[in-house]
């Protein structure tokens, strides 16, 4: 890890497993996207506090110059440790990154974003939602996510409108656009980074420690075990 990286990470909190029960994870029903244009990053505690109030997969799309490329897993830690090893690097491109909280469809790499799109004008790149996109619960995949992408592609519905959710994509050139108007927050060295919700920061890294045996033994008894 490079030293950039590294003094971000100092005080950053273990992820522990799993930091949010089944009962949180009906009410919030969250994801969370985050884009940054060259030159900005989140800084590594900002992403871990993403990633562990939406623990079911992390993906990362960028652009070096030469081509778009992505990295996910349903393994948050593993496109973390990934970020965390070429930050860097990911700082001097455009990249959009998600962290999936499951609503729909099963925790697997098929169904972490961002996914891939095709447009009817040769517009083509990685795209990440953020929310229930009600209209699209049911098609051909179990996953509302990418059934209002693929409804999107053809021409069959608006994600402008806010009402299926936030969406955000980078496209084979770099450009990121957001569909639905994000927030802006600071990241790295105070440079802005877009992101769809900051509700990963209400998260009080203490008391979810002290109380998690508590939470987890409830969860076991409601029928809930962990991975």
């Amino acid at each position: 890890m490079r030293e950039s990286a590294r003094s971000a990470y100092q005080n950053t909190p273990e992820p522990h497993p799993r930091c949010v029960s089944p009962h949180e994870r009906k009410l919030k029903k969250m994801c969370v996207i985050v884009t940054a244009e060259k030159g900005s990053m989140p800084i590594i505690d900002q992403l871990t506090r993403m990633s562990e109030t939406n623990p079911d997969g992390a993906g990362i799309a960028w652009h070096d110059g030469n081509g778009l490329h992505r990295v996910r897993h349903s393994d948050n830690g593993k496109t973390l440790a990934f970020i965390t090893e070429h930050w860097n690097e990911l700082k001097a491109t455009p990249c959009l990154i998600h962290f999936r909280l499951a609503t729909h469809g099963a925790v697997n790499t098929e169904n972490t974003h961002p996914f891939r799109y095709t447009l009817g004008n040769d517009e083509h790149g990685y795209i990440a939602h953020n929310g229930i996109a009600q209209k699209h619960t049911n098609g051909r995949y179990a996953s509302d996510s990418r059934n209002a992408i693929l409804a999107w592609q053809t021409g069959q519905t608006d994600l402008t409108d806010g009402t299926q959710g936030k969406f955000a994509k980078i496209d084979q050139n770099g450009r990121i656009q957001w569909l639905t108007p994000p927030q802006t927050i600071e990241g790295a060295e105070g440079e802005p980074i877009q992101v769809s919700n900051t509700r990963w920061q209400d998260t009080i890294w203490d008391e979810w420690r002290t109380e998690y045996d508590d939470a987890y033994i409830e969860d076991w008894n409601d029928g809930y075990e962990a991975p």
